[in-house]
């Protein structure tokens, strides 16, 4: 898959340099990370970073920078670009790299109504580790844009639902969370700020596994990720959920609140 920058400048190997320079190629079986910058603060880049590490760790790819090196970059980057909101692509195949990639924020209204959801007989390779996987994420941007969807939920061979192409997925049942185990999945940096937050809150959660048959025994459903945060799902395929579920908005607006702080904690 192959991305283009937006703005002026990327970072490449360390240093800035004008998007003229840019020289696009195919990143499959690179690792890569997408932070979210708000009001000019990468979000959560402490544990973005710890991901990306353990991605080079199980992809065998060498990086030649520290966390503190590159979260130097990443401000740099923000900086010098003059931009307060937008995601940010990090990535190394040989080179490290670093700079905007357009993004697709959920329309307010969402949050309240809820999207659709499809999926997708699929399956990634090394799950833990975020790395370039074009076949998989080609196969569902098709899918959604053929049925209009705005995420597609992977099943593995045996009819688990284990993530979404982009997202990680939970359940609601009886006032308690469900999600695939971690094994299964990317462990997503929201989805790791979400078990926190229903841990504090005294939420019950349990990492099980859920087969497509299971989906009916369920209130409500959400998926999380950089771009959507913590989004309420109204269709699975031909099942329906709850978006207005009491759970579902209050672990929303409690997301909300930790990025509200985190920023705070920056600038």
């Amino acid at each position: 898959m192959i991305y283009h920058p937006l703005h002026r400048y990327f970072i490449f190997n360390g240093e800035l340099r004008p998007n003229s320079e840019f020289r696009a190629f195919e990143n499959a079986g690179g690792i890569y990370e997408v932070f979210r910058v708000e009001k000019g603060v990468p979000l959560f880049i402490e544990d973005h970073l710890a991901r990306f590490y353990k991605s080079a760790n199980i992809a065998r790819k060498t990086i030649r920078f520290s966390p503190e090196q590159i979260t130097k970059f990443i401000f740099t980057l923000v900086s010098e670009n003059k931009v307060s909101a937008g995601n940010i692509l990090l990535s190394c195949k040989e080179n490290l790299k670093a700079f905007f990639i357009p993004h697709k924020y959920p329309e307010p209204g969402w949050y309240e109504t809820g999207v659709r959801c499809g999926v997708l007989k699929a399956e990634r390779e090394n799950p833990n580790a975020k790395v370039f996987q074009t076949p998989v994420r080609l196969q569902a941007d098709e899918l959604m844009e053929k049925e209009g969807l705005y995420e597609v939920l992977l099943v593995d061979h045996i009819n688990r639902v284990t993530e979404g192409s982009r997202s990680n997925v939970f359940f609601v049942k009886n006032g308690s969370l469900v999600t695939p185990p971690a094994n299964e999945v990317l462990l997503g940096i929201t989805r790791q700020k979400t078990i926190e937050l229903a841990e504090n809150a005294g939420i019950p959660i349990n990492e099980q596994d859920i087969l497509l048959n299971d989906l009916p025994h369920f209130q409500a459903a959400f998926i999380t990720g950089t771009s959507p945060k913590i989004l309420p799902v109204a269709q699975i395929g031909e099942c329906g959920f709850d978006p207005q579920n009491r759970l579902v908005q209050l672990l929303r607006g409690k997301y909300d609140e930790l990025i509200s702080d985190y920023i705070n904690s920056v600038l």
